[in-house]
């Protein structure tokens, strides 16, 4: 069925959407690998996506942004390809490659042309098996200063990023693991020591802690034959505990104010606890961000930014993550305008919502938005949401990576109802952060 007509029959908002599944084949090796193979003819290209089920929850205390520091030591080399597993893809052609890190996972993908999957599949082995065979203090050293300077960047030289970096320390105190984002700390990050890779590769880098989805113009006998060929030698690694951390408690209404010397105009910003993924209030929570604070048809870009206008952005989030999520609203006021124009606001909106519901069309609208999302990422075949992205997520969360029907249906079936008990239950006025970020000017002396 084309996407058009699926959209069509999301925005009728009528469960459950007949949605074609995505054809695969799902089967592991001895060692442990997950394989998922997928067919896609459209285009002669293939989409190769190894999901590590390893991630900021897996750090242990001292060792913060140690899983990304990692996943650019992924990126130096290995025993068969070389230094330069970059080059190695920009010479056949490659798109969409990279690599990233969040608190539950660490992914690496690529799209290449059809006839070079072999090469592909020999580069993800090769780092897989053989990462440890050209590792130096020097590469070290230099992925140090590399995710060092990223912090720098994404952080502590961009608008807001300290406010950023302050709500992980405030949701996740130490010692849980989620404690300085993803990124960690720069003393921590130039702490990492040759033995801290060599134990973070063997306890985590290994088969039976990853699943490859294979996405695109391929033969399956052929695919077969060559993960076979390619990962079956590489051994199993020792087994892995599944992460355990208290979720985020918020035991009353915690409200800071952060200097940003970078930023030029403040933001208020309001956090609960949130869920895990795939429990049964992602959904309507995800409705409600959308209702609230995404588009310029949600409920506080139409009173703040439309009505008024006391605000230039507002944005709403409901990231899920795997020991426990939270949800998030910014509200960046207008130049002139301050946090104490735009909170009363945002309270009145805030208290609405719990107390009167939302509107079924205003249900239908973000569940039409959120299925349009999904579906327009399955045109691809790699890359952040494409069809093998998605089936090594559903594979992670749900152990079927054959779920989309049922990741649809869970939102066609959320009812105003529904977004409203979110609402009740999770966003407590008595329990969140609220945090004031103010311009600070550097200091006559800073660098």
């Amino acid at each position: 069925m084309p996407l058009p007509a699926l959209l069509a029959l999301a925005a009728a908002a009528m469960p459950p959407l007949p949605v074609p599944p995505i054809p695969f084949e799902k089967y592991e090796l001895p060692n442990g690998l997950t394989v998922i193979l997928s067919e896609d003819h459209r285009l002669p290209e293939v989409a190769v996506d190894v999901w590590y089920h390893v991630g900021a929850a897996n750090q242990t205390p001292g060792k913060s942004g140690f899983a990304h520091l990692f996943e650019h030591m992924m990126f130096s080399g290995a025993k068969h390809i070389g230094p330069q597993p970059i080059r190695v893809l920009e010479n056949i052609g490659a798109g969409l490659w990279n690599g990233t890190t969040t608190y539950d996972r660490t992914n690496y993908f690529e799209t290449v042309p059809a006839d070079e999957l072999p090469t592909a599949l020999w580069l993800e082995s090769d780092r897989m098996g053989f990462l440890l065979d050209t590792l130096d203090p020097k590469k070290l050293a230099v992925q140090r200063g590399v995710v060092s300077n990223e912090r720098r960047q994404s952080y502590e030289n961009r608008p807001y990023g300290s406010t950023d970096l302050r709500e992980c320390d405030l949701l996740w105190p130490k010692p849980h693991p989620y404690y300085d984002c993803v990124i960690g700390t720069i003393a921590e990050i130039q702490g990492a020591s040759m033995t801290d890779l060599r134990d973070f590769f063997h306890r985590y880098y290994a088969p039976d802690n990853a699943s490859i989805a294979i996405v695109g113009d391929f033969d399956p006998a052929t695919a077969k034959a060559l993960v076979a060929q390619y990962f079956g030698p590489i051994p199993k690694g020792p087994p892995v505990t599944r992460p355990t951390a208290p979720p985020a408690h918020i035991d009353s209404v915690v409200r800071e104010t952060v200097h940003d010397p970078v930023a030029k105009v403040p933001m208020l910003s309001m956090l609960w606890t949130g869920v895990k993924p795939f429990s049964p209030d992602e959904a309507p929570g995800d409705v409600l961000a959308r209702i609230l604070g995404q588009g310029e048809t949600s409920r506080l870009y139409r009173k703040l930014v439309l009505e008024k206008p006391l605000a230039s952005s507002v944005a709403a989030g409901n990231p899920t993550l795997g020991l426990g999520g939270f949800f998030e609203l910014d509200v960046i006021p207008r130049e002139g305008k301050g946090v104490a124009d735009v909170a009363p606001v945002v309270e009145a909106v805030l208290a609405d919502i719990r107390a009167k519901g939302v509107t079924q069309d205003e249900v239908a609208r973000a569940v039409r938005n959120i299925l349009a999302g999904k579906l327009r990422g399955l045109e691809r075949l790699g890359g952040f949401g494409g069809k093998a992205d998605t089936l090594d997520r559903y594979e992670m969360w749900t152990g079927d990576p054959g779920y989309l029907s049922k990741d649809l249906a869970r939102y066609t079936a959320v009812t105003p109802e529904a977004v409203q008990a979110f609402a009740r239950k999770y966003l407590d006025p008595e329990h969140r952060l609220i945090l004031d970020t103010e311009p600070t000017a550097p200091t006559a002396d800073a660098r």
